[in-house]
């Protein structure tokens, strides 16, 4: 390794022949004011594959930065960088970028920083964004990003775009919604959400078929979408929310229309229907009919439907609650009543399900 000793008015360096391909100016205290005479005094800039200036006290990257074609991989963590120069978009052979615990803002991060495409490896977490990048949608290469204790209160919509990502860190923001492109990640392995304003999941967190770790500790959360038995999670953190604490029962229910009622009927008893008997609005009511979650019901709901908290043993502790939408108060998943008929497919044992991704 290339190493260096660090004077108040110049940088010295070994001999050129021994020079390798990592410079390490790490915890050395580099002056607050500019880190363009370091920059400048290497004199092979296009050598060097690793350049690590983490835990100093930088409030700014020299535009040199530029001549480090050849990076691979740059550290900037524990500095005070408030900004970073549009040069850095150049450094299109960059792989690995490491910017936590500076000052980073929404306005910090060049409008070019898109042009990094081979950046595979992204952490901006310990910073002040209050906005989730959009430049960052555009990296299509992405495989790992940390924007972990920031200020996020918003995520939009557009995930579907980073379709590589393996490890995404939200914890420690102030995010309320989660957007149902998250289920676009099919590649995502960790999915850490901790430390956030959270009260519920999209049902696209079905979709994450290569998820093994989700964190949703310290939220606001009192009760899981069903579809989250489909996952085959191997690590699940629930703690700090209050479907852990206490129990959700007093759920309202809102009384059917005589309109959904006369659909639910011509549902059950499958009548048949088409444009000549009623008119197009009707149809597209009738087709928009939702299947009772109670496996041992054949009914529907439309507008109106009754939100059931499923109890299910974890770890030996507590229940945890999970939220089934079902056609009526009277519908559990123990009755088999006239409304409520049992289905043969013994498949739907969604308590089973629960068990295997709760205990598992």
């Amino acid at each position: 390794m290339a190493t260096a000793s660090v004077c108040e008015d110049e940088f010295e360096f070994d001999d050129d022949d021994e020079f390798e391909d990592t410079l390490d100016y790490s915890h050395q205290n580099l002056p607050e004011s500019d880190s363009g005479k370091l920059l400048a005094s290497v004199t092979n800039p296009a050598r060097v594959k690793i350049f690590q200036l983490n835990s100093n006290l930088l409030f700014a990257l020299s535009s040199d930065i530029e001549k480090f074609q050849s990076l691979l991989t740059l550290e900037l963590s524990d500095n005070q960088l408030v900004q970073l120069p549009h040069e850095i978009s150049y450094l299109t052979n960059l792989k690995n970028l490491y910017l936590k615990n500076n000052s980073l803002d929404d306005f910090s991060l060049p409008k070019e920083f898109h042009r990094l495409q081979k950046l595979e490896v992204l952490n901006l977490g310990g910073n002040r964004f209050k906005q989730f990048p959009y430049q960052l949608f555009q990296m299509g290469n992405l495989k790992e990003l940390y924007l972990g204790s920031n200020r996020i209160t918003h995520l939009p919509d557009l995930f579907q775009t980073l379709t590589k990502i393996e490890i995404l860190y939200l914890g420690g923001n102030q995010i309320a919604n989660i957007p149902d492109s998250i289920g676009a990640l099919r590649s995502l392995v960790v999915l850490n959400l901790c430390d956030n304003r959270l009260r519920t999941l999209p049902s696209s967190i079905s979709h994450l078929t290569r998820l093994k770790s989700l964190s949703l500790h310290n939220n606001q959360f009192s009760a899981l979408p069903s579809d989250i038995i489909r996952l085959d999670l191997q690590e699940l953190s629930l703690r700090n929310n209050p479907l852990v604490v206490r129990f959700v029962r007093d759920l309202t229910y809102n009384v059917p229309t005589l309109k959904e009622l006369t659909a639910r009927t011509i549902k059950l008893h499958r009548v048949d229907y088409d444009n000549k008997s009623m008119p197009k609005c009707l149809i597209e009511y009738l087709n928009s009919a939702k299947s009772c979650l109670n496996p041992k019901c054949q009914g529907v709901y439309f507008e109106s439907c009754h939100k059931n908290i499923k109890f299910v043993d974890f770890c030996g502790k507590f229940y945890l609650p999970l939220l089934q939408f079902l056609c009526s108060p009277a519908c559990t998943s123990s009755t088999s009543g006239s409304t409520c008929q049992a289905r043969t497919n013994p498949s739907d044992d969604m308590s089973s399900k629960f068990k295997k991704v709760l205990l598992g």
